[in-house]
């Protein structure tokens, strides 16, 4: 991508921004475009009651990880792919995208129980994603081998984190990967295209039919439930204009993804129960088309991005590393990460 290319999307991403009981959890939003002809688009947000300590990684190919550390039982892999992250805590990968075009995507879901365990090698739900983009080209090849592991639920930041996963790929295809009741639900399909919170995916679909646009004679909600957040997501990237340009998908996904944030302050005042409504941190966007992410957190006015194409991922090479929520970071950043100690 050139500089004159990547600093014209910023500035359309940017014109975009103008335009129970439970524990505090992270409640997201995510909507994958993948029916333009320009780009296959995901954006997402980061909703959280504290920070996330997020920082932009860029992991080469060839990294050794343990799916959980210290522990007998638990997957050990190679990285086949070289990937941009979102990491947090330290010790998570919430996001990110790898150089096949392959996204992943960690948002909560209360009320997630998973499987029993048994003898398959286990893998902390906090690498779930990181596994994916370290392995696997497409949504179909990561669907095949999560049947071979069991993901387990384990600690970070002094807790455990409820999560579901949606990953998508350049062609367009996409999976939301659930845990109810103990066992594993797959929805998989280019029509599955936006993720939030709790309810369950199946129950937010039930829930959609009752508007407009999708049957129904409710009109869109406001509000910032997560459900609210499920309709309004949808809608409004079902009434996207065709775009002439990658400029144009990139900014009309983001769009979407700045009506479904949740403003510094707000209060639900829905009849929801959830607790899943806390402010938005950060913008995620990711050109799986052209191998560019964007990144923007909520306290900056900087929209800034890595590209693939000038990244340095053979194996050997460092992982090199970024805080994300550095104000001084702005436009292509592919060269300002610096080399991090990985273990």
């Amino acid at each position: 991508m050139t500089k004159n290319h990547s600093l014209a999307l910023a500035m359309a991403l940017v014109a975009a921004v103008a335009g129970s009981g439970a524990a505090p959890a992270a409640a997201c939003s995510r909507i994958f475009w993948n029916d333009n002809d320009q780009a296959k688009v995901v954006a997402r947000t980061v909703d959280l009651y504290r920070s996330d300590e997020a920082q932009v990684t860029a992991y080469p190919r060839g990294m050794t990880r343990v799916g959980i550390a210290g522990e007998t039982g638990g997957l050990e892999w190679k990285a086949k792919y070289g990937s941009i992250a979102i990491t947090a805590f330290g010790v998570a990968t919430s996001d990110g995208m790898n150089e096949k075009g392959l996204s992943a995507n960690l948002l909560y879901l209360d009320h997630t129980q998973y499987e029993s365990r048994d003898e398959r090698p286990a893998l902390s739900n906090m690498m779930w994603a990181q596994w994916v983009l370290d392995n696997f080209a497409t949504v179909k090849e990561a669907l095949a081998g999560m049947s071979k592991v069991q993901i387990v639920s384990t600690v970070a930041a002094e807790r455990e984190w409820p999560l579901h996963l949606s990953i998508a790929d350049a062609s367009g295809d996409s999976a939301i990967v659930e845990f109810v009741d103990g066992k594993p639900v797959i929805h998989h399909g280019k029509q599955y295209t936006v993720m939030t919170n709790e309810p369950t995916l199946n129950e937010q679909l039930a829930n959609l039919k009752k508007y407009k646009l999708f049957g129904g004679q409710k009109a869109m909600p406001g509000d910032i439930d997560p459900m609210s957040r499920f309709v309004r997501a949808s809608s409004y990237l079902k009434t996207l204009p065709e775009p002439t340009d990658v400029r144009g998908a990139a900014a009309g996904v983001y769009s979407v993804a700045r009506n479904v944030a949740v403003p510094f302050g707000a209060e639900d005042t829905s009849s929801s129960v959830s607790t899943d409504t806390w402010p938005t941190l950060w913008f995620g966007i990711a050109d799986l088309t052209h191998g560019v992410y964007y990144f923007q957190s909520t306290r900056s006015p900087n929209m800034y991005w890595v590209d693939f194409a000038k990244l340095q991922l053979d194996e050997g090479s460092p992982a090199r590393a970024v805080d994300a929520y550095d104000p001084t970071l702005d436009g292509d950043v592919s060269t300002r990460l610096r080399p991090i100690a990985t273990s």
